[in-house]
């Protein structure tokens, strides 16, 4: 039963790692202009990207 409790801990603190984290990106989103989208470029990764 002990185990189970802490997988479930562990389970939610993962999870709320993962919120925090896309809160935390999608933020500056939400501050930018309607033009700036997210893009992957190849050998950079992902970035913000606007079309001009």
């Amino acid at each position: 039963m002990r185990t189970l409790a802490r997988r479930a801990a562990t389970t939610i603190a993962a999870i709320a790692i993962v919120g925090t984290t896309f809160a935390a990106t999608s933020a500056p989103a939400n501050a930018m202009a309607p033009e700036w989208y997210r893009c992957y470029i190849s050998g950079y990764g992902w970035m913000w990207c606007m079309d001009v």
